[in-house]
């Protein structure tokens, strides 16, 4: 048995808990899975297990369905109401396969029979660690996805009530709460103004404005919002989530989320989100005159769970946001209209979100692919544009995604368009993107310098790139390339793609 010491490189390495009542069992999966590079530590039954959970975070649990005090089933009833993020995965021995289908229904990922063979084992952790990891890249994009959705809808409107109308449906559907209501602080006259309800409580209470105790803190900001919207019926903490709005003048309002007892309590990705979302409403609510101000805030935000992607691959952190920056100049130098150039900005920030679909052995494999490695990488443009298809906001920027390897004589990928299918957009993103990589270090080689880079797109005008954008660019990095570069150091990038 070998470790598997590339495995985790780039990601947590992940926790896992073994529970048996069979210290002989415990002891051969906690040092067959530590060799495989997992963290691991043991707890005799469900109830040790539970109190372990309470100290620490594990991603998986393999446990027995038989022990004492507290088994199988029980524990991961528990688990399910608890620790919900952690998947199972269950011990049976020959003879009780139903309790192991009851195990699968209770939400388990999968199990394993007695006795236990140890390629068993370590396939299948290796298998629901993988899943799990595919599932929480998922779920971060789709936070990205949402996040990118209000910080549209505040910034598409001046108009405040359109924009509240907006943000509640987007927060119902993101985060299904019973109750929802957010409400507004006037400073000059103290009220605090109900703005929108949705739920049990709607329309139970007709006031529209109560006054706010002085001095106002967010307990005084807290009762004017349960004496407008209705007090909190939640039966523990866990199922309200009430944030006070802020913006750096003051506070601005409440928010308030409750889920009812047959619903999850918000965890911590809930609350997190919760977070950004309250600091968007805050700003939009503050003033329209914040308008330019929150669609940068809604941009770096976009950045930020970009950037949280890219990290996958710590040898590509920064590239999009590098990339950013030389297309958004660049059409402005080209006379592109600042709608074009909003749309560039953000889909340079997210041409390279396919990449989420391509397995670490490709994506971080540190020399050249093989022809059919390189086959799979080249789909990631495609990739890209199906995850993003279905968002209506960011239609506008998916030809971007899907067609930033194409070249300007037909010899690109995926589907080898020519000059007459690209438009301005799409050719100024794949100039810049080229000349990042060009000047990334590698771990096979270090970077170009500028003057290298700048002649190898020269040389490849009217067959890779525009001829016209690149002596724009070209123009450009001489000029002023070094305010462009961004701040921080980056690490050197592995694969020969951008």
């Amino acid at each position: 048995m070998t470790a598997q010491s590339s495995t985790f490189t780039s990601l947590p390495i992940p926790r896992v808990l073994v529970v048996d009542d069979d210290t002989g069992v415990r002891d051969v999966c906690v040092r067959a899975l530590r060799l495989q590079g997992y963290q691991v530590s043991s707890a005799e039954n469900g109830r040790a297990a539970l109190e372990k959970l309470c100290v620490n975070f594990y991603d998986l649990v393999l446990t027995d369905l038989q022990m004492p005090e507290m088994g199988g089933i029980r524990l991961l009833q528990e688990l399910r109401q608890l620790y919900a993020d952690t998947d199972v995965v269950v011990f049976t021995a020959y003879g009780t396969f139903e309790s192991a289908r009851e195990a699968l229904r209770l939400g388990a990922a999968d199990y394993l029979t007695k006795p236990l063979e140890l390629e068993d084992l370590e396939r299948t952790t290796r298998r629901v660690i993988e899943w799990r990891r595919v599932r929480l890249e998922k779920q971060r994009l789709s936070e990205i996805v949402s996040l990118f959705e209000i910080s549209q809808k505040f910034t598409s409107t001046l108009d405040t009530p359109t924009a509240v109308r907006e943000i509640v449906t987007l927060l119902w559907r993101r985060f299904s709460p019973r109750t929802l209501s957010i409400s507004l602080f006037h400073p000059e006259q103290r009220v605090l103004e109900l703005l929108a309800q949705r739920g049990e409580h709607e329309r139970v209470h007709p006031l529209r404005l109560v006054a706010v105790e002085n001095p106002v803190t967010d307990a005084a900001l807290d009762a004017a919002h349960s004496e407008l919207a209705g007090p909190v019926r939640a039966p523990v903490p866990g199922y309200v989530e009430t944030t006070v709005l802020r913006t750096n003048s003051g506070p601005i309002g409440v928010m308030r989320l409750e889920r009812g007892p047959d619903q999850p309590v918000f965890g911590n990705d809930d609350r997190t989100m919760l977070a950004v979302c309250a600091s968007q409403i805050a700003a939009a609510l503050d003033n329209s005159r914040l308008y330019t101000q929150l669609k940068q805030q809604s941009l770096q935000t976009v950045a930020a769970l970009a950037a949280a992607i890219e990290a996958r691959d710590p040898y590509t952190r920064g590239h999009s946001e590098q990339v950013m920056r030389y297309a958004v100049r660049l059409a402005e130098l080209a006379g592109l209209s600042e709608e074009r150039v909003e749309r560039l900005r953000y889909g340079a920030l997210l041409h390279d979100i396919g990449k989420i679909g391509i397995r670490d052995h490709i994506l971080l494999k540190p020399h050249s692919l093989s022809a059919d490695e390189l086959a799979t990488m080249n789909q990631h443009p495609l990739i890209g544009a199906e995850i993003l298809r279905e968002v209506s906001s960011l239609r506008d920027v998916i030809p971007l995604i899907e067609r930033h390897h194409e070249r300007v004589d037909g010899t690109g990928y995926p589907a080898r368009l020519t000059a007459d299918d690209l438009n301005e957009e799409t050719r100024i993103l794949s100039i810049a993107d080229a000349y990042d990589a060009m000047t990334s270090d590698r771990v096979y080689r270090s970077a170009m310098d500028t003057r290298d880079a700048l002649d190898s797109l020269l040389r490849g005008c009217g067959t890779n790139w525009d001829e016209h954008l690149v002596g724009v660019f070209v123009a450009m990095i001489e000029a002023e390339g070094e305010l462009l570069l961004m701040e921080r150091a980056r690490a050197p990038q592995f694969a020969v793609w951008s």
